[in-house]
């Protein structure tokens, strides 16, 4: 069979952990998301621990250091069918993962040494910590202080709306080294979460998104070691913004997961319920708006497939990023609430996941910049990609 165009490329083993990653959703998360989400809870210890003994913590993490080695695509095609189940869960895993992957790429042997096995285990939880109280998508003006002290660093400040807070162990943290210095003087290192004067100061309790365990965390004179630097100023920055573009496509790829869950549900439903003497699926009105449902979902499959095979190609793909995530969540808000009016009231229930999709689908425009904020970066390479005098510099 032909491969269709809202297709990934990938290898058969690459195929075989897609699969894997649909039947560990529905068999560990979807028994369990609309309990989650009930009682606003973050997604239990023991899910990361089956989440890495089925072996994707370690996606792309090379098969000699103990991952899967497979590429960057079906990293995204993983968190796309996951993503039917739970966008909030599948965030959280997601997330957590991806740190295998940067220590595999950027970290020290010492480094990966120390924590890659307990990662690849499930041992411990990672996360990311860029956002601050007050500083949203503006990470340059970050107020968290890193300083310079003899064999390391010493940490102050707060970080919020970090993913798996509730539960993290390590941290990926980003401080200011140089007061005025805006993002030439930011580095990153590693935090170990149970050090002395590190606080959990709040877990929020999110419509939507509990499961992702966010959390505010506070530092107060916290001791890292020059060893657990992972980017010095000058690099780190750059080094996050590449890692936010690959984080908007795994956006994006899960924005179009829950919306083709929606979809599934409400064709189903609308061709077997009647009113009025016909199935559902038979009156133009509901019929044309799922139409319009596939053909949004198509179009933001095929742009976030466009950026993630720029990525993988080491390509630039900021432009492509944004104009996925910004596409997909917004398709993903009337996508989701265009199936739920097909359901009726049935999709208003507990036991049908169309409530906490279009919950999800509102996060969707909110983490790893806002959709304003895509708006805003597609704008300023406007003249990059699309102005007359573009292909000058080639010419010359």
């Amino acid at each position: 069979m032909a491969p269709h165009l809202t297709d990934l490329p990938l290898t058969p083993r690459e195929q075989e952990l897609v699969e894997a990653a649909r039947r560990f959703a529905a068999e560990v998360i979807e028994p369990q998301a609309a309990i989650w989400e009930q009682k606003r809870q973050a997604i239990p210890r023991d899910v990361f621990r089956r989440y890495a003994d089925a072996g994707f913590s370690g996606l792309e993490v090379p098969t000699e250091l103990g991952g899967q080695g497979v590429s960057y695509l079906c990293k995204v095609r993983v968190a796309e069918v996951m993503a039917h189940t739970c966008f909030a869960a599948t965030f959280a895993l997601n997330n957590s993962q991806a740190t295998a992957a940067r220590l595999c790429r950027e970290g020290t042997d010492d480094q990966k040494r120390r924590y890659l096995p307990r990662l690849l285990s499930g041992e411990i939880v990672s996360a990311p910590g860029i956002t601050e109280p007050g500083g949203g998508s503006d990470a340059t003006a970050m107020r968290t202080r890193a300083t310079k002290v003899d064999g390391g660093w010493r940490i102050d400040g707060q970080k919020a709306w970090i993913t798996n807070g509730a539960h993290a162990d390590l941290l990926v943290l980003y401080a200011q080294t140089k007061e005025g210095a805006g993002a030439r003087g930011i580095g990153s290192f590693f935090v170990d979460l149970h050090a002395i004067g590190v606080t959990r100061s709040q877990v929020y309790s999110l419509i939507g998104g509990a499961a992702i365990g966010t959390a505010e965390l506070t530092f107060n004179d916290v001791f890292v070691p020059d060893a657990d630097m992972v980017a010095a100023p000058g690099s780190a920055f750059k080094r996050a913004m590449t890692g936010i573009t690959a984080a908007r496509t795994h956006v994006a790829a899960m924005a179009n997961g829950i919306v083709e869950e929606c979809l599934s549900r409400a064709v189903d439903y609308a061709g077997k319920r009647t009113a009025f003497g016909a199935k559902l699926l038979d009156h133009q009105g509901l019929r044309w708006s799922l139409a319009d449902v596939a053909t949004e979902l198509a179009a933001s499959r095929l742009l976030t497939y466009h950026s993630a095979c720029l990525i993988r190609q080491g390509e630039d793909a900021i432009l492509a990023a944004s104009q996925a995530k910004s596409f997909a969540a917004q398709m993903a808000l009337r996508g989701v609430a265009a199936c739920m009016q097909a359901m009726g009231a049935i999709g208003l229930k507990d036991d049908q996941p169309f409530g906490r999709h279009l919950a999800a689908a509102r996060i969707a425009g909110y983490v790893d910049g806002t959709t304003e904020i895509q708006r805003d970066r597609i704008g300023l390479l406007l003249p990059k990609h699309f102005g007359r005098d573009r292909d000058k510099g080639a010419e010359s």
